[in-house]
């Protein structure tokens, strides 16, 4: 199976529609994502929701990601655990449970996560949280709206009263 055929067996992009039609074993999907080369939205998605159908598979072991730079890393993930050492950008978007692990991650991490952890030695920029918690040594920039515990080398981060008066 291929991404291909995944695409044109689903009727829309939600995690439902892509486990209804994909492989049952972590295996296949593993070698899935590896012969792909997402090339827009819709592509960089499905793949996305893979890696968290793969994790969640085999939970409790870690899915180890064998491709790095990919988009939307852990969308969704309910429970399981991914590692990967640089991951692109939306990380862990919509994640409710699980642990995610990255050297790198891109821009947006964490956007709308509701639960569970991802750790990262550097983020680009972490996206608006509800719930959850993130570790980084180090974060380019934060989203102003922030409901997710996070931990900038192991210092808890709280906004200033200036920086919430002026938006920032």
């Amino acid at each position: 199976m291929k991404l291909l055929d995944i695409i044109e067996r689903i009727e829309n992009v939600s995690k439902a529609e892509v486990e209804r039609v994909a492989p049952k074993e972590c295996s296949e999907i593993k070698e899935i994502i590896a012969g792909t080369i997402p090339e827009n939205l819709y592509e960089r998605m499905i793949v996305g929701y893979l890696t968290s159908l793969c994790a969640e598979y085999i939970y409790p072991e870690t899915f180890h990601l064998p491709k790095n730079d990919l988009d939307y890393v852990g969308f969704e993930l309910k429970t399981g655990n991914i590692e990967v050492e640089i991951a692109g950008n939306m990380l862990g978007s919509c994640m409710k449970g699980g642990r995610i692990v990255a050297k790198r991650a891109g821009e947006e991490t964490g956007s709308s996560m509701t639960g569970g952890e991802i750790i990262a030695g550097e983020i680009k920029s972490i996206g608006n949280t509800i719930g959850g918690r993130i570790r980084a040594e180090h974060v380019g920039k934060i989203s102003k709206d922030q409901g997710a515990e996070i931990f900038i080398r192991g210092m808890r981060f709280k906004r200033g009263l200036l920086d919430r008066l002026f938006g920032k």
